[in-house]
């Protein structure tokens, strides 16, 4: 064998590895999926950015009043009243406003809390974010099955088809025969054109979670799975009550009211001032001063806090009332769609689509040797054809139903 063809088959073959893996690395599984779109999707980035924000927040909620540079004029003579040896005297100093007891660490404890809700935010968003991949993952990769599935039916009907041609032109079967099999195989395609069409559509919606390129060649690796529901509406509300982060906002925001309550009622307390003060004309004296805020002078202030926090408690408890009858009922109704779902999907998988495949094979031979009618023939394979595509809605349905009882209640409000 001559250099020149050994080398070229080396290329080849390097050829054939490099375009290998650059398909295995375009191949996309389901969980490469999310992870990728929480790493990129821009509501789980600005869901961690306001985590920074509620710690910026914390700091100066626990930090101390700020001190104050004081200056002060004294010995102003009152107009006409000027004696000799009065003298002006400037005092400089520094004051320190010292909170009621508590204030500062309620201010503290609503900041802790409000850390705590952002981070319960972050998950409730990449919650949230996970389950639309999920359900425009698998909508794709519904759409492309199906299309695969009505392609294999395609090229039966068309060795169907020449073998119907072919007996036309020796007699024995007739030309209405061949067109009832060209218009199913019309039919067939423009199914498969629909199913790529959506196909195209779940693609783009992916691409737009994952922050990827529109348009970009993808392979969706992961099929349609399924596993039957361990566990009844019960135990799935039960676990979302403990699961999800709407539940841990709920109780947050119901905490942090109640702290907010309790600093609102501290504001009718009074702040405690003291200063250190130097005087001008005697430098080697100095002074103090002390004092008292005087909230009571304004009433209307500490009342309307009281009256704000306590409202935004009540809000918060039923806001959390309203959230366990939400998640209760989309628990529910997703259950009963999956339950639904699984009880199709058992149909076909138990027997029937083997069945129908079998009885199809069979009927296929007999119809070469004349020996059954081309319509029960185009009967049975678009009753088969049907089945493939229901078993497979089937599974999709399953499978959104399982993503919607991960978010069961949950909303990005």
């Amino acid at each position: 064998m001559s250099r020149t063809r050994v080398a070229s088959r080396a290329v080849l073959a390097a050829a054939i590895f490099i375009s290998a893996l650059s398909a295995e690395e375009a191949a996309l599984t389901l969980d490469q999926a999310v992870a990728l779109a929480l790493a990129r999707n821009p509501e789980v980035l600005a869901a961690q950015a306001k985590i920074e924000a509620a710690l910026g927040r914390t700091l100066q909620l626990r930090s101390r009043p700020v001190p104050e540079v004081l200056a002060s004029v004294e010995g102003l003579p009152l107009p006409g009243l000027k004696k000799d040896g009065d003298e002006v005297e400037v005092h400089l100093g520094v004051e320190q406003t010292f909170e009621y007891p508590g204030k500062r660490a309620l201010r503290s404890e609503i900041g802790l809390r409000g850390e705590e809700m952002a981070q319960a935010e972050l998950d409730r968003a990449r919650l949230l974010v996970g389950a639309r991949v999920k359900r425009a993952y698998w909508a794709a990769v519904f759409a492309g099955s199906a299309a695969a599935a009505l392609e294999r039916s395609s090229a039966r009907l068309d060795a169907l088809i020449e073998d119907l041609q072919a007996k036309y032109r020796t007699g024995a079967a007739a030309y209405a025969d061949v067109l009832r099999a060209r218009a199913e195989r019309a039919r067939l395609r423009n199914q498969i054109l629909d199913q790529v069409r959506e196909k195209r559509t779940a693609e783009l919606a992916l691409d737009e979670l994952l922050g990827r390129p529109a348009g970009e060649p993808v392979l969706l690796a992961t099929p349609l799975p399924f596993a039957p529901l361990d566990a009844d509406a019960a135990t799935l509300v039960e676990r979302a009550r403990t699961s999800l982060p709407s539940f841990r906002l709920a109780a947050l925001r119901i905490a942090q009211a109640g702290s907010a309550v309790e600093l609102a009622g501290l504001s009718r307390r009074p702040d405690f001032l003291a200063g250190f003060l130097l005087p001008s004309v005697r430098p080697n004296a100095w002074g103090v001063s002390f004092g008292l805020t005087m909230p009571f002078l304004r009433p209307g202030r500490s009342k309307g806090l009281v009256m704000e926090a306590t409202a935004e408690a009540e809000a918060g408890r039923q806001a959390a009332a309203a959230l366990e009858r939400r998640v209760r009922t989309a628990v529910e109704t997703a259950y009963v769609a999956a339950r639904s779902a699984e009880e199709q999907v058992l149909v076909y998988e138990k027997s029937l689509l083997r069945e129908l495949e079998d009885e199809l094979a069979i009927e296929l031979e007999y119809f070469r040797y004349g020996k059954t009618e081309t319509l029960g023939l185009l009967d049975l394979h678009r009753t088969f054809v049907l089945a493939q595509i229901e078993h497979l809605r089937a599974l999709f349905l399953y499978n959104l139903a399982l993503a919607d009882l991960e978010v069961a209640g949950e909303s990005a409000d």
